[in-house]
């Protein structure tokens, strides 16, 4: 009885990976892109090179000023966790304890921490 349940189980498992195998090997392809011709493009007409300039100048104004950079970062670190605890804490780590010493490097080290070091000959 258990090997007919097992069996029936089998089959149906075998049935839908080759139903599967079907949708990914006849399924439709995805549409092609089509290049845009260069006369259609509305900056390359006259004066359109200064009205995309400030376009794009508007648009990362608007970026800058929305809000949406932090929204941006705080998914992108969201999902940075959520996949690897471990190793977003040891970045977290890591990019603090470079910024306490570049904070404190001049005080520890008594240099600047602007200035490469020199050959020998210092």
């Amino acid at each position: 009885m258990q090997a007919d349940f097992a069996r029936r189980r089998l089959a149906q498992g075998l049935v839908a990976v080759m139903f599967a195998a079907s949708l990914v090997v006849a399924g439709p392809a995805a549409p092609k892109a089509h290049a845009i011709p260069g006369w259609a493009n509305p900056c390359n007409l006259p004066g359109g090179k200064t009205v995309c300039k400030k376009a794009a100048d508007g648009a990362k104004w608007l970026y800058d000023k929305s809000g949406a950079d932090s929204l941006v970062e705080g998914m992108s670190e969201a999902i940075d966790f959520a996949s690897d605890p471990l190793g977003y804490m040891e970045q977290k780590v890591r990019s603090g304890a470079k910024g306490m010493f570049s904070a404190f490097g001049e005080e520890l080290t008594g240099k600047k921490p602007g200035k490469p070091k020199k050959g020998k000959g210092d």
